[in-house]
């Protein structure tokens, strides 16, 4: 009998346990002003770390990939690192054996067959060291391990065919300048690679926006998978969004590899039909379109004849282009009409607007080189002339925007803040929108190319429904869960009823067992 009744209370016990537990996970999942905390107690987020990659073929003596930085993962060796090239359309595919690289498909789809029945070859040089393979090395214990790359280290991929394989390998060193397709371009500076890296890092910190991930997407900085979904997701929920937020969405989903025809609700059919567009929301609108080559009805009510039309009426007699008719020219939207302008510059009808917004944009360089918003000088201005320069191969050393020798990329790098963003007025904090501007900027000077057309369409085989939410768990994503309050709530009182019930029968029965035992013994 004594034994039942230890049993009886512990089992009562561990009830009164569960009990008060449930009260604890409910105080957690109501939570909701910091979602980020519960992820950071239920898995560590992975450290990325940077690198400098290079494909070159000698035989053509030219770059298949121009010098970028990468962000990768911390342990990612040879196979992650092509998977990132991949996943961000600069190469098609690649063929890795036993940590060497034995062929590659760029991104126009050029085969480069180095494998073992081959004549020609592949090298790899790490930190300007040739290696047979990149497979494993050794650890600080002296063991063999799996090869990981390291934060910092240069990898250059050379494509050696049979007639140039005696080349000396320093031929192939990174170049002083960027690809352009301008006439002349402006020498590369590794402070701005440090501003790359740097504001990178201070904008996923800092902003869970479509911008920022677009961003992300055209430098080539990897972001994990909690941050990628958490932004998908918000664009998932977003009701009402206006014409310029359907827009930058167009291009975050298109920039995270996935056609917005395609992403749970079709975005471009939103955009095609968006009513009242204004004409700021049109110049990001047509940017969204040829981000990805969308096809757009040409009878559409916001076809790229009408949007093209729509921002050519903003241009005053001055050249410059206006949100609203009758106001003073805007320095930033006019560059920013002018990047979205620019792969129409042959068109009879667009080709002199772009003339006459050009000259205009000449006439508004302070000495100093800044533009400027109102009365101060303006990193998104300064940064969106330099957007539209790169999208119309117009160099900056053009001396018609070096106003007393100053080009704009000195300009611009006056508003970095030293291992952090850049701020929108000299001498100020980081901004969010500035940041986002200015490393797009920086970005299109590095590849000699507008940052905001990818470089290999996503075709319409990728969807993405987020409407299968309990698919993904709660520890694989910060997001909330889609349980309303009310719904939770019932659950947490139905689940505490029944313990609470459970509990006071067995007090019930405790009660009775003692009656009985007190009976036993009176007998």
């Amino acid at each position: 009998m004594k034994s039942l009744l230890r049993k009886s209370v512990a089992v009562l016990s561990c009830l009164l346990l569960l009990n008060s537990q449930i009260f604890s996970v409910h105080a957690i999942s109501s939570n909701t002003g910091n979602t980020d905390s519960s992820v950071s107690v239920s898995s560590e987020v992975q450290e990325n770390i940077t690198l400098t990659v290079s494909i070159f073929e000698n035989s053509g003596r030219g770059w298949i990939l121009n010098p970028i930085q990468l962000s990768c993962p911390e342990g990612s060796g040879l196979t992650e690192l092509i998977e990132t090239l991949e996943r961000y359309a600069y190469l098609e595919d690649a063929v890795i054996s036993d940590g060497q690289l034995l062929s590659l498909t760029d991104d126009a789809g050029t085969l480069y067959d180095g494998g073992p029945d081959q004549e020609d070859e592949w090298l790899m040089i790490l930190n300007g060291i040739e290696q047979d393979n990149l497979k494993y090395m050794t650890d600080e214990n002296g063991d063999l391990v799996d090869f990981a790359f390291q934060d910092g280290d240069t990898l250059q991929l050379v494509f050696s065919s049979t007639d140039t394989s005696n080349m000396e390998m320093q031929s192939v060193s990174t170049p002083s300048h960027s690809l352009s397709t301008a006439d002349d371009v402006l020498p590369w500076d590794t402070e701005y690679d440090n501003a790359l890296r740097a504001g990178c890092g201070w904008l996923k910190t800092n902003s869970d926006s479509a911008l920022a991930l677009t961003t992300f997407g055209a430098i080539g900085y990897t972001v994990d998978y909690k941050y990628l979904t958490r932004i998908l997701r918000n664009i998932y929920q977003q009701q009402t969004p206006t014409g310029i937020e359907l827009a930058l969405n167009i291009l975050c989903v298109s920039f995270c590899g996935i056609s917005a025809e395609n992403f749970s609700q079709n975005l471009l059919d939103k955009l095609i039909s968006f009513p009242d567009l204004d004409r700021t929301a049109t110049v990001y609108g047509l940017l969204a379109y040829d981000c990805n080559s969308y096809d757009v009805p040409a009878d559409a009510l916001n076809s790229r004849d009408a949007m093209l039309n729509v921002i050519m009426a903003g241009q005053n007699p001055d050249g410059g282009i206006t949100n609203i008719q009758g106001e003073e020219s805007d320095v930033f939207l006019t560059a920013l009409s002018l990047v979205a302008l620019a792969p129409y510059r042959d068109d009879q009808t667009v080709g002199p607007c772009i003339d006459r917004a050009l000259e205009w944009l000449a006439t508004q360089q302070d000495s100093n080189g800044f533009y400027h918003s109102d009365t101060y000088e303006s990193c998104q201005a300064t940064s969106a002339v330099i957007l539209a320069l790169s999208s119309l191969s117009i160099s900056l050393t053009d001396e018609r925007f070096c106003a007393n020798g100053h080009n704009l990329m000195e300009a611009l790098m006056q508003f970095n803040v030293e291992n952090s963003g850049f701020s929108e007025q000299l001498d100020d904090s980081p901004s969010v929108t500035a940041t986002e501007l200015a490393l797009l900027a920086i970005c299109s000077q590095k590849t000699g190319r507008n940052p905001l057309i990818l470089r290999s369409p996503v075709t319409g085989s990728g969807s993405i429904d987020f409407s299968a939410s309990s698919e993904i768990s709660e520890e694989e994503s910060s997001v909330p869960s889609t349980v309303d309050d009310g719904t939770r709530s019932r659950i947490h009182t139905g689940l505490i009823g029944g313990i609470s019930g459970v509990s006071v029968g067995i007090v019930i029965m405790l009660g009775v067992l003692l009656h009985l035992k007190n009976k036993y013994k009176s007998d």
